[in-house]
């Protein structure tokens, strides 16, 4: 009896990592940033950008991001997507470290379909482990600009 429950546990660890493993979702609000953690930030919309390191203004913009839940793009994608189809970019300087994280916005047509993508990257040699890394899909165009509109009109 002993042994059929330390392999029931032990099936149930396994699948238990095996899910949580799976979850290709994004969470920005995993990424734990705050204004404690920021020192600047700077948007981009269409050919505008606005940068501040006002802390209400940085919480503002990382309180409409905690909204983000987006699920990892598992097609192919160019490059020169990230410098050519352009809609928006977010970019923020931590306290404390050299470099930034940065998320690009673009707009492009995947499989003859519109769609919105993020790509979160680090620059400038910026190393912190729990910045998520990646080119992730949108729910839809519309939410995208919806939400980068409201960043740039009302939080910075």
């Amino acid at each position: 009896m002993k042994k059929i429950g330390i392999a029931v546990t032990a099936l149930m660890v396994v699948l238990l990592l095996c899910l949580t493993g799976c979850n290709t979702n994004f969470k920005f609000e995993d990424l734990a940033l705050s204004s404690e953690v920021v020192s600047e930030l700077s948007v981009t919309y269409g050919k505008d950008m606005k940068v501040t390191s006002n802390v209400a203004k940085i919480d503002n913009v990382i309180n409409e991001l905690n909204g983000l839940d987006i699920e990892k793009f598992k097609d192919k994608v160019t490059d020169n997507v990230f410098s050519d189809s352009v809609v928006g970019k977010i970019t923020m300087q931590i306290k404390d470290k050299e470099g930034s994280f940065t998320m690009i916005f673009v707009e492009t047509v995947v499989n003859g379909e519109k769609v919105s993508l993020l790509k979160c990257d680090t620059t400038d040699g910026l190393k912190i482990k729990k910045l998520s890394k990646g080119i992730y899909k949108m729910e839809s165009t519309i939410i995208a600009n919806a939400m980068l509109n409201k960043i740039f009109a009302n939080c910075i």
